[in-house]
């Protein structure tokens, strides 16, 4: 097959597989107001083995400054954060309480504060 052929059958490809992924979402979702206590991290944060010297905190700022998503883990669940990351970055490994419009997996945060301590 010529270099053109192959160019053509992937972008084929590659438009069938996009159409696929749209036509599994709902055009209009809903969002649902929310207020969740968890840890703030980096996405791939969890159980990964840090070089020497480095700390959890450090870790998860130089995968979040590398592109990685900043998230919030509650008992089994992950949620990716949408807000303004300087203020995300300042509870980075911290518990943290948030509120904001949970749509899916995604949450938009309107507030976060440090999560109150239980008796």
């Amino acid at each position: 097959m010529s270099a053109s052929v192959i160019c053509r059958v992937v972008a084929i490809a590659s438009i069938a597989v996009l159409s696929l992924t749209a036509a599994s979402r709902p055009a209009c979702s809903e969002t649902t107001e929310v207020t969740l206590t968890g840890s703030v991290s980096c996405a791939h944060c969890q159980g990964v083995l840090m070089q020497k010297g480095w700390t959890e905190l450090r870790w998860a700022l130089y995968a979040v400054n590398n592109g990685d998503d900043i998230v919030l883990v509650v008992k089994h669940r992950v949620y990716k954060l949408d807000g303004d990351k300087n203020q995300l970055l300042k509870f980075m490994t911290s518990k943290a309480t948030l509120t904001g419009h949970l749509d899916g997996e995604i949450l938009e945060v309107d507030t976060i504060g440090r999560a109150a301590k239980h008796k």
